[in-house]
């Protein structure tokens, strides 16, 4: 005599009926680790791949807020000589292991218009691979 086990009306208890016992079949376990597998996968690449945007972006993200900073007083300077200059930072300073170069020079957009170009550069090493960040402004010879 086989069983069949059903819920009562909403109680949640189980009672014995003639039938099958419950179970899940083969293929019904199959799908769902498939499923499982499927979804973990995803999960896995996503969130290795979020890993290396994370840690690409960081470098660039102190590049972009330094380089901006540092334009935004050259452009209240009074005076902004033309010059080259390049260089790296102290060990002890946050941003340790990048150079920088900045370049200033007069440009002519119009004939007549001169301004001046103030244009800054960071570079650094990510892992194996070289990265830099630029950025400029234009101010007024004075």
């Amino acid at each position: 005599m086989s069983r069949n086990w059903r819920t009562t009306s909403g109680r949640g208890r189980w009672r014995a009926t003639r039938g099958h016992a419950p179970a899940f079949t083969l293929f019904e376990v199959l799908v769902a680790l498939a499923i499982l597998s499927i979804t973990l996968l995803t999960m896995y690449q996503t969130f290795g791949s979020t890993l290396m945007v994370h840690r690409a972006s960081g470098g660039l993200w102190e590049a972009v807020v330094y380089v901006d900073n540092e334009l935004l007083r050259w452009e209240r300077r009074k005076s902004v000589p033309v010059s080259v200059q390049q260089g790296t930072f102290p060990p002890d300073d946050p941003l340790a292991g990048y150079s920088w170069k900045r370049e200033i020079s007069d440009e002519e957009p119009l004939p007549g218009i001169v301004v001046r170009k103030v244009e800054l550069e960071l570079t650094w090493q990510d892992g194996s691979t070289t990265r830099s960040y630029r950025s400029s402004i234009y101010v007024p010879p004075r």
